[in-house]
């Protein structure tokens, strides 16, 4: 027996509109990495600086998008979650992603 919000949820989670945002997300967030990492690498003659404020906002928008993501898998699949080595690799990225949080707030 599902739920009408599970089965919502599932709509949505399986979407073509929501798998290319997901995708876009994704790219987006690997192409502010690479940002980031450029500007703190240091270089002869140049100084390592911190990126752009709004590549950090962007940062923490894809992050909150990949726990959202992640949530509606959850409530979605439920004990089937860790079946996928997708969805495992997902849960690792927000588990590390929630680290680098705590290591950035009381580090």
């Amino acid at each position: 027996d599902v739920s009408p919000f599970r089965r919502v949820c599932g709509k949505v989670l399986q979407s073509s509109v929501t798998e290319s945002f997901v995708a876009m997300v994704i790219l987006l967030n690997f192409l502010l990495i690479c940002l980031e990492t450029d500007g703190q690498a240091e270089r002869p003659g140049r100084s390592s600086s911190a990126p752009p404020v709004w590549a950090s906002i962007l940062i923490d928008v894809c992050y909150l998008c990949f726990v959202v993501e992640l949530g509606l898998r959850i409530i979605v699949e439920q004990r089937m979650l860790l079946e996928s080595r997708w969805n495992i690799m997902d849960i690792s990225i927000v588990v590390l992603g929630f680290f680098e949080y705590l290591l950035k707030w009381f580090g």
